[in-house]
């Protein structure tokens, strides 16, 4: 990879950071989106590229120094608005443009950069948000970017060669790295919806026994972080905790690439 002539793009995100700072006022665009995903996308575009954007549903192409003036929830840009922007910031200039997300941002990038740009779209084989997250955690601690074929002609999305057997990881496998938080694990992969709120004795009913003292005292046991083994249960089942009332109850947001 020439870093010279690529481009990263990154999702945006449902949770911002008016979520927990509602009278903030403008924020620069790589501070505004603070969901786990969201979070990583930047960390790997970051630490792998030395040119990346954030596709903002409202605002399209961001710049990370681009300022956000205040919380939206909006449906996504018009393609060829995204195509305007493109044009104006002169990234047809790259050769090579990387995508991050799902099917949402890969289906908008193919339909914007089809001037001959070799396009990548490293997560498009992970069956979900967890998987998603497994991958990227893995080529951080690495520090080895994630390889695959490239996309010349924007009539499929590209499934990664080298990762392809991530695809079909049998579900016993991540089961495994849940440890003794696996049925909460389960209970959220059937879970409907974009929230579920559970009390401390919901939490320990479908879990099946006590919660350690440091869940009811300790914020920290609840961040959104995959070195910790309760909060994989939740972030590989696709949510992440959204906001946390000690000893009392917790609330899951699932996660989501699309706003």
């Amino acid at each position: 990879m020439n870093r010279d002539k690529s481009l990263c793009i990154i999702p945006c995100g449902a949770a911002k950071i008016w979520d927990n700072q509602p009278s903030i006022g403008p924020v620069e665009a790589q501070n505004v989106y603070t969901g786990v995903f969201a979070v990583a996308c930047q960390r790997y575009a970051k630490t792998f590229f030395d040119h990346w954007v954030i596709m903002s549903a409202k605002y399209g192409f961001l710049y990370p120094e681009d300022i956000i003036p205040e919380d939206y929830n909006v449906s996504f840009i018009l393609i060829a608005q995204l195509k305007e922007q493109a044009e104006s910031k002169g990234f047809f200039k790259y050769k090579e443009i990387t995508v991050l997300g799902g099917k949402h941002y890969a289906d908008r990038a193919k339909a914007v950069f089809n001037q001959g740009q070799e396009l990548f779209f490293p997560l498009s084989d992970c069956t979900g948000i967890g998987y998603m997250l497994q991958r990227l955690t893995r080529a951080l601690e690495g520090q080895e970017a994630i390889s695959g074929d490239s996309l010349e002609s924007p009539s499929e999305v590209i499934v990664q060669r080298t990762l392809k057997k991530h695809r079909d990881q049998p579900k016993n496998l991540t089961e495994n790295n849940v440890g003794k938080y696996v049925s909460f694990y389960r209970y959220l992969l059937s879970t409907e919806g974009k929230q579920v709120i559970m009390t401390i004795d919901q939490f320990e009913a479908v879990l099946g026994f006590a919660l350690p003292t440091s869940a009811s005292k300790y914020r920290p046991w609840w961040a959104n972080s995959l070195t910790n083994t309760q909060a994989k249960s939740w972030l590989h089942a696709g949510w992440e905790v959204d906001s946390v009332t000690l000893g009392e109850k917790t609330a899951f947001r699932k996660i989501g690439d699309e706003v």
